[in-house]
């Protein structure tokens, strides 16, 4: 793929340098950062990379400065949740002490201000205007202001598309699009509501009809959004190229984030080309902030290198997930992992001998939330206890898949016997 040499290939120190001051002088501080950081990391023994490593630092704070801004912005519209993401962001990010701290300040304040709130009883059923600040709580400031030129008939047309009432959406949408001229995040919405109605030609034509619109750096996540889309409709036609080239193009558009990296691994990994994922993959862990886990790229990482046979490489990132849920862990609720973490990483500790550690993997997985799958991992666990000899063990994990069988005579009968040749 000729997309891969264009992601792989290098340039000259100074021709990267050149690149980043320009990104640098236009204010685009991410993509600054990202070409010094390449530049740096490839310069060569004779190249002075101090003033590339001072400009990535001043392109960090100023990322960090933006991203309190979102912060105050989102405060003002009452979105804390929110807020405080953007103030870990920012706290991550910063490359100065005087930014951290102020970021730290302003969290811990917003945490003693959350106890307060919880306090009050949290309605069963989410409200429209709680619904409606979830949506808008995803939205660019450009999206925001055109969509509150569209009124009440644009907001009743959101919450119907929310509730997966396709054509109650459509409806009103279209019906805002005839009245109002040079809607551009409009078209977007569109698209979404003519997917939900089945239209998928009509779909792919409003989202490319919203690209369209954007100039070259508007959009933000919701360019990414329609590039995701776009690529689910191209697949759905069975165009495997043409939802790659969406992908691609979402990596070209978002070259400092991990998210494009990680929707065309998984886009790569759903087709089974396991090795091409895990290539993807492991060039996007350079823009992985080294003190915040994402644990869903990581775990996808993982995956992909099992799939591949390349274990012990697998195991090292399928750990990583694994410690950062066991750092999550609070006292008054079971140790979680995500399910495909746990089983994939259980199946390589078997597969070296290890059936202790993939046994202890079933059982927290058996005390988890993912209850539909209780009583196979029940029986895993029992299985791989015997192995061990531990019978006591494997007893009480045979007992509690007994009762977690309903309709299953041959399940019903092989726990049973089981249990019976432990007596």
């Amino acid at each position: 793929m000729s997309f891969f040499k264009k992601l792989f290939g290098g340039r000259s120190f100074a021709d990267q340098i050149s690149e980043a001051n320009t990104l640098f002088d236009e204010g685009r501080w991410a993509e600054a950062r990202l070409a010094y950081e390449r530049a740096v990391d490839g310069a060569g023994g004779g190249d002075d990379t101090a003033p590339a490593e001072k400009r990535m630092n001043q392109c960090l704070d100023s990322l960090a400065k933006a991203r309190v801004e979102e912060a105050e912005r989102l405060l003002e519209n009452g979105h804390y949740d929110l807020a405080e993401a953007e103030l870990q962001n920012a706290l991550e990010l910063a490359a100065s002490d005087a930014i951290r701290i102020d970021a730290r300040r302003r969290i811990e304040t917003l945490e003693k201000e959350d106890a307060v709130r919880q306090q009050a009883d949290v309605p069963d059923e989410m409200s429209d205007e709680d619904r409606w600040a979830l949506l808008a709580g995803n939205w660019e400031e450009d999206q925001l202001d055109e969509y509150d030129d569209y009124g009440d008939e644009f907001r009743e047309a959101m919450l119907a598309m929310h509730d997966d009432e396709g054509e109650k959406a459509l409806a009103g949408l279209e019906a805002i699009s005839d009245a109002f001229e040079g809607t551009v995040y409009l078209w977007l919405e569109i698209g979404r509501a003519r997917a939900l109605c089945e239209d998928w030609e009509g779909a792919e034509k409003a989202i490319r009809t919203f690209l369209g619109e954007l100039e070259e750096d508007e959009g933000g996540v919701a360019r990414m959004s329609a590039r995701a889309s776009l690529a689910g409709l191209r697949d759905r036609a069975d165009d495997e190229e043409g939802a790659m080239a969406e992908l691609e193009a979402a990596m070209e558009e978002f070259p400092d984030q991990t998210t494009p990296f990680l929707m065309m691994g998984r886009f790569l990994f759903d087709k089974e080309y396991f090795e091409e994922a895990a290539d993807v993959l492991q060039a996007g862990t350079q823009l992985l902030d080294p003190d915040q886990t994402d644990w869903r790229y990581l775990e996808q990482l993982g995956l992909a290198l099992a799939e591949s046979g390349e274990l012990e490489r697998a195991a090292a990132y399928l750990d990583e997930v694994i410690l950062f849920f066991v750092g999550l862990r609070r006292h008054d609720r079971p140790l979680e992992y995500p399910p495909q973490t746990a089983t994939v990483r259980a199946a390589i500790h078997e597969e070296a001998g290890e059936l202790d550690k993939a046994a202890d993997l079933y059982r927290t997985l058996a005390d988890g939330g993912d209850t539909a799958n209780h009583l196979e991992y029940h029986r895993e666990a029992a299985r791989l206890l015997l192995a061990l000899d531990l019978r006591d063990d494997a007893r009480r994990m045979l007992t509690r898949a007994l009762a977690l069988v309903e309709d299953d005579q041959e399940t019903l009968d092989e726990i049973e016997s089981q249990l019976a040749e432990l007596e």
